[in-house]
């Protein structure tokens, strides 16, 4: 299995572009131009066999992160709306 590293370069039209590369292929000096490009790494590196694979992980790493920020999401507006009616009861019945 090769580690695969992602460079993303957020662009002023709202669109992110991701380049993809085995980690054995990047010289110093690709880094380097890469990051003179306005590209950086992505904090996550990916063991696969393919850079398809690769990118299939991220791509699933992403959605169960998002996932779990819905489920916190909506965790917080429970709460928050349990938290307020428990007030406005003690308020309103005092």
């Amino acid at each position: 299995m090769e580690k695969y590293v992602f460079y993303v370069k957020d662009e002023a039209t709202k669109h992110e572009k991701t380049k993809v590369f085995a980690s054995s292929t990047l010289s110093e000096e690709a880094i380097q131009k890469l990051k003179q490009d306005g590209y950086k790494k992505y904090p996550l590196d990916v063991e696969a066999e393919s850079k398809q694979e690769a990118i299939d992980k991220l791509n699933e790493n992403t959605r169960d992160n998002m996932d779990a920020l819905g489920g916190f999401s909506a965790t917080f507006v429970f709460l928050s709306l349990f938290g307020f009616i428990v007030f406005a009861l003690i308020y309103l019945f005092k």
